[in-house]
């Protein structure tokens, strides 16, 4: 049984020529019920989601249902399959697998539990896979233009108590997680895990670990295997602007050791809410939507604290947006004093504080620039020019609002007044 039938960009991977058949065969073994149909829900840049039903448990039928093959999911699981065969790939799943069960084992964060994997790029079904928990709700994406103002708030107080567990979790060196080898008669719960390299979208997949936040960030600019000579000689320059910040500012908590767990991706798409059912999400009377499950930690890291500290993606300025700018003058306050209210102590609290009013091109600049996404050698000649001219010319640390003026918090977490000042003696700029 085949799995084609569905359109694909030239420019993608290949579909996945998929044997269905022996896929149900797999299922039923790893969750104990028969498995029924596959049907594919989805796909992105680096899998194919298929959706996979079960039979549903009867009462005296004997044996017990899978405790994931709930009735608010289904009867269903989620099979998600890499689309690109290469080590780099598996590499990249294999880390995702070990930072959802470490989550799972050291924080409240809802991830999705992991069933089966069979990584080997050879394996019967035709590609890797895993066999996952299906997490009800809708992305926050989905819901959120139509969410009273108060729902907004709720949500975003949920998703400050996962940056705050994310900030708990403590790392010498930067650098992702993988589950270490076991011995044969280890217990499973016994199990341990490891930093191994960084899994980055950039060119090569991964690399380090590393010890320090100065040599994480040169490695986005090395000079090794660059062909351009142009090109050699921005990132020498750049190299050197990292040294001169880093030399002032690389003590600071939100840079140095010990790092934390950062999702690299904590937006929209990858947040499920549940929503009352019996009454619309519109109405601010309603019970405020719940947060069901935080997915996509393909990229997950240890890094520093700069990187987790962060305004979500859709409460930040965009000019093509204007109509949005009061209500998230509004938000982001909100998330700041939600995420210092449930740090645990004085000093975690005063970390934060200084990251928040600390935001500056020359590190969110250079995690646009350099850190998001992989480019041609062209491309990055551009980003180069354009970062240097950032710098020179003090562009404002969040670029989709031009004339975007910084807030600054009080060390309670609440906003400096408008027109108040500010006593933030931090990096503003990469020139202090």
């Amino acid at each position: 049984m085949s799995s084609t039938g569905t359109s694909y960009d030239s420019d993608e991977p290949p579909p996945l020529e998929l044997n269905i058949e022996e896929l149900l065969i797999r299922a039923t073994a790893a969750l104990g019920t028969r498995c029924t149909s596959a049907e594919r829900l989805t796909k992105g840049a680096n899998h194919e989601i298929y959706v996979l039903t079960f039979e549903e448990w009867q009462q005296g039928g004997g044996g017990m249902p899978h405790s994931g093959l709930t009735r608010e999911a289904g009867n269903c699981c989620i099979a998600r399959f890499t689309r690109e065969k290469s080590d780099t790939a598996v590499r990249r799943d294999a880390s995702e697998a070990a930072t959802l069960a470490y989550l799972r084992d050291k924080t409240d964060i809802p991830v999705p539990g992991f069933y089966h994997q069979d990584l080997r790029l050879d394996n019967e079904v035709g590609a890797p896979y895993v066999l996952m928990e299906r997490i009800p709700g809708r992305h926050l994406y989905e819901i959120w233009p139509e969410l009273p103002l108060n729902h907004k708030k709720a949500a975003l107080s949920q998703v400050a108590s996962v940056v705050v567990q994310l900030a708990s979790l403590r790392f010498e060196a930067i650098g992702s997680l993988q589950e270490e080898e076991e011995e044969e008669e280890e217990e499973e719960e016994q199990r341990g895990y490891g930093l191994g390299p960084v899994i980055t979208k950039t060119a090569g997949g991964f690399m380090g670990p590393f010890s320090s936040t100065d040599e994480y960030l040169q490695s986005f600019v090395s000079t090794e295997g660059v062909s351009s000579p142009e090109l050699i000689r921005l990132f020498v320059r750049i190299q050197e602007e990292l040294r001169v910040f880093l030399s002032r500012h690389g003590h600071k908590g939100y840079l140095c050791s010990p790092f934390a767990m950062i999702h690299a991706d904590l937006d929209g798409q990858n947040l499920l809410f549940t929503t009352h059912s019996s009454s619309s999400s519109s109405s601010s009377s309603s019970p405020p939507p719940r947060l069901s499950g935080v997915i996509d930690f393909e990229y997950a890291y240890a890094g520093p604290l700069y990187f987790l500290y962060e305004h979500p993606i859709f409460i930040q300025d965009v000019s093509w947006s204007k109509e949005l700018y009061a209500e998230n003058a509004i938000l982001r306050p909100h998330f700041v004093k939600e995420i210092w209210r449930q740090l645990p102590d004085s000093a975690s609290r005063e970390t934060f504080i200084s990251c928040m009013n600390s935001k500056t091109y020359a590190l969110s600049g250079f995690h646009m620039c350099f850190m998001s996404m992989e480019c041609s050698e062209g491309t990055l000649l551009g980003l180069a020019r354009s970062y240097l001219e950032g710098l020179e010319s003090g562009n404002p640390a969040y670029e989709g609002r031009m004339d975007y003026r910084p807030e600054f918090y009080l060390p309670d977490g609440t906003l400096v007044p408008a027109g108040g000042g500010h006593s933030a003696t931090d990096a503003t700029s990469p020139k202090t």
